[in-house]
């Protein structure tokens, strides 16, 4: 095992104990949206070599938990500057052992494997000292090749996002419901995270959306692809969401995403499925797009779940 990464980032004025890092407290520091909203500074904002969450990555399933993107993200921001930027990410697989809290996190990284062509990098993410969350990230080293057609992807077939009305991500997820949900749903990464929805409906287990984190992943960074697509994989299950009663839903223990390039662009597309079996086990499978097609897939397995309200 080794430490974090080089270029640590700078000092925040928040600490642990803080009040407003306390469960279901959320941080003030907040930027207003195109659309009138007011969204948090960031994801998550840097001290030293931790992380504290904002309100923008909190989850709709407790108050003091975060959403299964936020810690995929910043799992896999591990793993890349961990990396031989030589090197292509090709496989991140993400295992959610627990509910990740709202509390500063690290990231702890060992490096399975090194080579010239192929690199495997763990990277484990710690709360208070306890393991939460662990991806496992497959690199390999690309080369040029003359490919016929027919076995590259295909042409973009998704409809674009232009022209469609971008609404917070949990708002578009309701399009197309029958009847209010009922319950409240807390606020988090789900509320601050824009979507243009083309196609599908709530509760149906099939949808397709275009997705946009529209605030810096970490405070003070610029966020590269491989972050912005592991974290926005996460909202498949969301689009492709079952829903058994008013109360009751599905959520993910993983997420595997394979990617044969990265996406180019802020906006990210997922055109989702999901099924499940009546032991209230099931899997969501996406196709992950950017304007110029498709880049790769992500599939979550997925397990009955009691939402709390707000």
């Amino acid at each position: 095992m080794r430490g974090n990464f080089s270029g640590r980032p700078a000092p925040c004025p928040f600490r642990a104990g803080c009040p407003l890092l306390a469960p279901g407290g959320f941080d003030t520091t907040a930027v207003p949206a195109e659309n009138g909203r007011v969204l948090p500074e960031a994801i998550f904002l840097p001290d030293g070599d931790r992380f504290l969450p904002t309100e923008g990555a909190a989850s709709p399933w407790g108050p003091g938990l975060l959403h299964g993107g936020p810690p995929a993200g910043l799992l896999a921001r591990a793993i890349e500057r961990a990396a031989d930027p030589e090197l292509h990410p090709v496989r991140l697989t993400i295992d959610l052992f627990r509910p990740v809290p709202r509390q500063p996190l690290t990231c702890r990284v060992a490096h399975l494997r090194t080579g010239k062509r192929i690199a495997v990098i763990e990277a484990a993410l710690i709360a208070d000292g306890v393991e939460v969350a662990r991806a496992t990230g497959l690199l390999l080293r690309p080369s040029s090749i003359r490919l016929s057609p027919d076995v590259m992807p295909p042409p973009p077939r998704i409809e674009h996002h232009v022209g469609v009305p971008a609404l917070p991500l949990v708002e578009a997820l309701r399009i197309g419901a029958r009847e209010d949900p009922g319950v409240p749903m807390l606020p988090g990464f789900h509320s601050t995270v824009e979507a243009r929805r083309v196609s599908g409906g709530a509760g149906t287990g099939k949808g397709t959306a275009w997705i946009r984190i529209p605030v810096p992943f970490v405070a003070g960074e610029e966020t590269s692809p491989l972050v912005r697509v592991a974290a926005t994989a996460d909202f498949g299950n969301g689009l492709g969401h079952i829903r058994p009663s008013e109360t009751a839903g599905f959520i993910n223990a993983d997420i595997t995403l394979y990617l044969h390039r990265l996406p180019a662009g802020e906006w990210i597309c997922l055109e989702t499925a999901a099924s499940a079996q009546e032991h209230g086990l099931g899997l969501v499978e996406s196709i992950i797009h950017d304007p110029e097609g498709p880049v790769g897939r992500v599939d979550q397995a997925i397990m009955v779940n009691q939402r709390h309200s707000g």
